[in-house]
């Protein structure tokens, strides 16, 4: 995945994954989802096929402890499912999937968050 996009599909799949279980966490997709635009095709420069969005708005709809909050929910899921044995391997290589996009979102969000020192809520 391009490095300052994040994928509207991740987020689409992440809504239904929380919406049962984490009804505010998919709530705050949901809006992400409803809000956000979509990158054109020609901005891509041809890098993705699907349908992207920009990390930094991802990032301002979220905010950071959001991302981090669907990145525990998702790994508990994936433990879980591991535990149970309950996921045919298609959809834990697809939960796996899922959570390296917010890991890397994560990982985006680190080095691109300013470091401000009046800020104590700021990542350095």
């Amino acid at each position: 995945m391009p490095s300052d996009f994040f994928s509207r599909q991740s987020l689409e799949l992440t809504f239904r994954l929380l919406r049962t279980n984490h009804p505010l966490l998919a709530h705050a997709v949901k809006q992400t989802l409803d809000f956000t635009t979509a990158v054109s095709y020609e901005d891509l420069q041809s890098a993705y096929t699907g349908e992207m969005l920009r990390n930094n708005e991802v990032l301002a709809a979220l905010k950071a402890h959001t991302i981090g909050k669907i990145v525990s929910v998702l790994t508990d899921i994936g433990e879980e499912a591991l535990r149970k044995h309950d996921l045919p391997p298609s959809h834990m290589t697809l939960l796996r999937s899922l959570i390296e996009d917010w890991v890397q979102l994560t990982e985006w969000v680190l080095q691109h968050t300013a470091t401000d020192m009046q800020d104590k809520t700021a990542y350095q």
